[in-house]
């Protein structure tokens, strides 16, 4: 799993740089969430114990060894005859001296090694072995959606504690013209020039614009606290951001995107493999109608004392099962895996769907956000003119105190929408690449970065 690698990779390179100074790059705060945030560790262990279930099932096809100490104490005249046989103790004018019928209490300690070989077990083995490397495909490939996910989260906390703090600084300049004009309409005050009731509605626009800049800086610290948790660093860290770079360019119609979704998407890869290991499931459960044959070598040391050997034997045997008869429940095994397979394969069509739609929404917030934010622009510029025009006027004489606070406020909610707008292009961009199961950290991080 290359982006995996990548993530190993880069620790070094980049996420030590993020932390030890200077502004923070989305480069840098990529590789640090990848390197640190728990999401990403959780998602590799489960991949790693999914490997590690397919080398158990690989395991089962080999010869299985074991060693057993037993301990028996008897007085049953069968048992005592074998055994004393078993320990070659054995005395033929003992036997015909003592009463067969009634022997003495006899201990016996037998350490067994033995050996078991399964030859044929129907496809079930098989069967198993490939569910457990698919299970392990899919393991690996949730693993790399969680990885793109965790890339996108931290992209989207950076790119919105940008957008917070240019709002944060757009409310603190549009703050300091409404304070301008405060005193300005102050001055014409006294000069006579305007009423007071003038300069009062100045002053409580400007407590308003006071209430919108702390506002604005709460929403500052909370995007960094965001931003901190998706890197998996201490929330309360303070960065300095580098310069947002521009999103990914993008292309194409919206056939290509949803075509290039199904085809690449490592969440839907992984459960058509889940797919493919429930259809073999059926197989499985077929299997119990077949017989089992398996190869058992045994060797064993007897004696009255513990791990003793005064008597030793071996045997080697082919053993072969099959079922009968289980009161229905193979017949029932084999339809419940052919009903939960149908309903795997409804649910990847769903997800397919789900996709398309997914996609096809990502495409279109696309396309509206950069219609937004040219008309957006068109409406800044005209803003613009229109506070100049106003501010020019007032300073004549010829506008009042409140058309120039209209003016004030159509400025600085156009300067929002087109802020808003811009940030929502670069989001919906990285959406879109997200949703069409684009690669995000070959996107944000330079191949060089990992050569």
């Amino acid at each position: 799993m290359r982006s995996t690698l990548i993530a190993v990779l880069i620790t070094t390179l980049s996420a030590g740089l993020a932390l030890a100074g200077g502004p923070l790059t989305l480069e840098q705060a990529v590789a640090t969430a990848l390197d640190r945030n728990p999401a990403i560790r959780s998602a590799r262990s489960k991949a790693e114990a999914a490997e590690a279930r397919a080398e158990q099932a690989k395991g089962h096809r080999w010869f299985s060894l074991d060693l057993t100490e037993l301990y028996d104490r008897t007085n049953n005249p069968a048992e005592v005859f074998a055994f004393q046989l078993n320990q070659e103790r054995f005395d033929m004018m003992d036997f015909f001296q003592s009463d067969p019928n009634h022997p003495a209490w006899l201990d016996t300690w037998v350490t067994r090694l033995e050996l078991t070989l399964p030859v044929y077990t129907g496809g079930k083995l098989g069967s198993r072995i490939s569910q457990a490397g698919l299970m392990r495909d899919a393991a690996s490939l949730e693993a790399e959606r969680t990885l793109q996910q965790t890339a996108f989260d931290t992209i989207t906390a950076y790119v919105n504690l940008a957008k917070a703090r240019e709002y944060a600084a757009l409310m603190e300049t549009a703050r300091e013209t409404t304070a301008k004009h405060v005193e300005l309409a102050e001055q014409y005050a006294k000069e006579g020039f305007i009423l007071d009731a003038e300069v009062l509605k100045a002053k409580v626009y400007l407590a308003k614009m006071d209430e919108l800049v702390d506002q604005a800086r709460n929403g500052a610290r909370l995007a960094e606290a965001a931003l901190n948790f998706q890197m998996g660093i201490d929330q309360t860290t303070h960065h300095e951001l580098a310069p947002l770079p521009p999103p990914p360019a993008t292309g194409g119609t919206l056939d290509s995107w949803i075509a290039a979704g199904l085809e690449r998407r490592p969440d839907l890869l992984a459960a058509r493999k889940k797919l493919d290991a429930g259809r073999l499931e059926e197989k499985v459960a077929r299997s119990g109608y077949l017989p089992e044959v398996a190869i058992k070598g045994r060797y064993d040391l007897y004696d009255d004392t513990i791990l003793g050997s005064h008597g030793d034997s071996g045997a080697i045997m082919a053993v072969a099962r099959i079922n009968l008869f289980r009161g229905g429940s193979d017949a029932a095994a084999i339809e419940s895996a052919r009903h939960q397979t149908a309903s795997w394969e409804s649910d990847i069509e769903r997800f397919e769907e789900g996709i398309r739609l997914e996609i096809q929404q990502a495409y279109h917030d696309l396309e509206t956000a950069r219609s937004r934010h040219a008309t957006a622009r068109s409406a800044l510029d005209a803003a613009t003119e229109e506070l100049r025009i106003r501010e020019k006027r007032f300073r004549e004489g010829l506008e009042k105190m409140i058309d120039l606070l209209d003016a004030e406020t159509a400025l600085r909610e156009a300067k929002v929408r087109e802020l808003v707008a811009r940030y929502d292009v670069t989001l919906s961009t990285w959406r879109l690449e997200l949703a069409s199961g684009a690669n995000l950290t070959d996107i944000v991080i330079p191949r060089e970065a990992t050569q």
